[in-house]
């Protein structure tokens, strides 16, 4: 195996990880039983933005 193959294959084997992990990262934040979680997250720090303001 030359340098080249080398890293050629290395590019690969990196990029498969990569879009591994970007797909389980889109799976899990689309996936609808997180809604509820996202949800209360959101409306938990625009609540903390409404006390800070006020003060």
């Amino acid at each position: 195996m030359t340098y080249d193959e080398a890293q050629v294959l290395s590019q690969l084997v990196s990029m498969a990880i990569f879009m591994t992990l970007l797909a389980a990262a889109f799976v899990y934040a689309f996936r609808s039983s997180n809604k509820a979680k996202f949800d209360h997250i959101a409306k938990a720090a625009i609540e903390q933005d409404n006390k800070t303001e006020k003060q």
